[in-house]
């Protein structure tokens, strides 16, 4: 909720809020070394170069340049969901968690804030990437979350939510996630959105979305569980509305299709334009969701309550 405000072009001028939650699926980096002196990476396909500059991939090669790591490494990472035009905040996650495991390699400890400032530089200072803040910041802490992205560079602000207990099993057992099968570039999606933003197209409806991420914060605090679709509805109202490709007819028909099965709300997820689609349902509809929406592939999740870990240490 609030995506779109965690934009540069955007939160500079009047900050951003997005609540934001990770989710269990995971991307898993190994980091070893490599007896040849070369470099190995292993991802959907394998390179072996002679250094860390001559990496194709692109977030790989900035993490080894970052973490000063030139040579002598085998990379493998292996990933629950496809890493790419997803939604999910993916490609950010492979930043944080090769980060999080590079500097561990070398026995050194960074916390979650600098995980996320560095994979945020990355993406957006050093490769160029049209993309916004909170899925560095998901990655790195976990968890259920409101975050505030400060104008005039005031910086990132994560809080919990803070909720009755129970709330977010609640609202667990009332959300589905479903994969459309379709893949789309976040960058060409966000790059058309910066762009309203800096002739002053999608402002106001950039402000209504980023507050509300304050709604659904609020909402969730008095343990209001079913406000979560209507808000979601007129999230994705507003969304549909940044740029050309947000949407398409297919995408509107599966969304009218789940309205129509008795969902109180659904977005997609991301940029647009693909990915996932998140449903909220009563759960005594949720059967009538899941058979309407048959044709596309449903994901189970649960929210993860921590960010990116070190699963295995051992010292060379």
């Amino acid at each position: 909720m609030g995506g779109g405000s965690d934009l540069p072009e955007f939160y500079e001028e009047h900050g951003g809020a997005v609540i934001s939650t990770a989710v269990d699926k995971w991307i898993h980096v190994v980091v070893a070394r490599r007896f040849e002196g070369d470099v190995r990476v292993s991802y959907s396909r394998t390179e072996i170069v002679d250094s860390a500059k001559d990496v194709e991939h692109e977030l790989v090669r900035e993490s080894l340049v970052a973490t000063g790591l030139p040579r002598s490494l085998d990379i493998v990472t292996l990933a629950d969901v496809p890493t790419q035009g997803t939604g999910l905040g993916s490609s950010s996650a492979v930043t944080v968690g090769l980060l999080n495991a590079l500097y561990a390699y070398q026995g050194i400890y960074k916390s979650a804030a600098e995980l996320a400032d560095e994979a945020a530089h990355i993406e957006l200072e050093v490769l160029g990437k049209a993309v916004g803040l909170q899925d560095q910041y998901a990655a790195a802490f976990g968890g259920f979350n409101l975050i505030e992205f400060l104008p005039r560079r005031g910086g990132v602000r994560v809080e919990p939510v803070i909720c009755p207990p129970e709330t977010l099993e609640r609202l667990h057992r009332q959300l589905m996630l479903f994969y459309t099968g379709r893949q789309r570039s976040a960058s060409e999606l966000l790059d058309r959105q910066r762009q309203a933003i800096l002739a002053g197209e999608n402002v106001q409806a950039l402000i209504q979305m980023r507050d509300l991420a304050y709604e659904l914060r609020d909402a969730l605090g008095q343990g209001d569980v079913d406000a979560v679709g209507p808000l979601l509805e007129r999230n994705w109202a507003l969304k549909r509305t940044l740029a050309a490709g947000v949407t398409d007819g297919e995408l509107d028909d599966w969304h009218r299709r789940a309205l129509e099965a008795g969902a109180s709300g659904a977005k997609l997820l991301g940029a647009g334009g693909g990915g996932f689609l998140l449903v909220a349902a009563p759960p005594d509809r949720q059967g009538a969701v899941r058979k309407e929406l048959s044709d596309i592939r449903e994901t189970p999740f649960r929210f993860a309550a921590r960010g990116t870990q070190i699963a295995l240490f051992e010292p060379n």
